[in-house]
């Protein structure tokens, strides 16, 4: 998965942005409470960089590294699939802490059709996988690939070690890569129930690779949904606004103050949550499914 270099700069620059703002306002003016909302905002924007560093690290988790290394050592357990249909799938389930109290959990997903020699046809789920540093980027990854490759074929991909995988996973979950025929890879997981029959049962083969051929990263669409990401903007407009009298000296040093602070932390707001919502639904085929005391 390629690193998404924009939201390292993205998220740097609005840890920054606050000091940036404030220091231009009261830096060097000699004021105490200034001097004082320098600091704050210089200490936040450290420890936010700090908290940055885990953008740098790999999207892939090591499960996922071990199917790469496989790939790479010249095989992996692999069958012929299409890419289906794109499905978010919400299971609905009491939370045990009252009377009435109901909770629902999210997990994207894809339908991989494989077809078999006699013709049967079963359906295999790819889930989107828990990335390093935020379940959000495993999202998102499907969501690219749902608006892309949806009706192309290609292999789904299991690492040869798979068992050393399943044994060591509570869950027993595997990872699992689509590689489509145009030459781009979808990285997810699949749980036992979807390939039991492909892996346990040896109805998926030991295939060699190919270390010479290469996959690339699927190409990133606009990042931009205006359902999702217009009230951000607009957050962040009211923030930049705010900001506007104050560095022209055209409210009095109180007002400057407070505005300075208002408008530090809109800024700091949308563009810390700007990111953590952006994955389009309008792909998704929704199913709903519920646990048998709610049904």
């Amino acid at each position: 998965m390629r690193r998404d270099w924009g939201l390292v700069a993205a998220a740097y620059l609005t840890v920054w942005a606050p000091f940036a703002a404030a220091n231009s306002a009261y830096g060097g003016r000699g004021s105490q409470l200034g001097a004082l909302y320098c600091l704050l905002t210089f200490i936040v924007g450290a420890v936010l960089s700090l908290c940055n560093l885990a953008l740098l690290q790999s999207n892939l988790g090591r499960s996922q590294r071990m199917l790469k290394e496989d790939a790479a050592a010249g095989s992996v357990h692999a069958i012929r699939v299409r890419f289906g249909t794109p499905v978010l799938e919400m299971y609905r389930y009491p939370t045990g802490q009252g009377a009435g109290r109901i909770a629902a959990s999210t997990t994207y997903g894809v339908e991989l059709v494989h077809e078999s020699d006699s013709g049967e046809q079963r359906t295999i789920r790819l889930r989107a996988m828990k990335a390093a540093q935020s379940d959000k980027v495993g999202d998102k990854h499907l969501t690219y690939a749902a608006s892309q490759l949806v009706g192309h074929g290609g292999w789904l991909c299991w690492p040869a070690r798979w068992r050393d995988i399943a044994g060591t996973n509570k869950d027993l979950k595997v990872p699992a890569a689509f590689a489509s025929d145009s030459g781009h890879v979808v990285w997810g997981e699949m749980q036992q129930d979807d390939y039991a029959y492909y892996l346990r049962d040896g109805a998926a083969p030991l295939c060699e690779t190919d270390p010479r051929l290469a996959v690339a990263p699927l190409p990133r669409p606009s990042r931009y949904f205006p359902k999702v990401h217009a009230s951000h903007l607009r957050v962040a407009a009211v923030g930049a606004l705010l900001a506007v009298p104050f560095l022209l000296d055209a409210v009095p040093y109180w007002a400057g103050l407070l505005l300075g602070v208002v408008s530090g932390a809109l800024g700091l707001l949308a563009g810390m949550t700007m990111d953590g919502v952006g994955v389009d639904q309008e792909p998704w085929t929704v199913r709903t499914t519920s646990h048998p005391s709610l049904q």
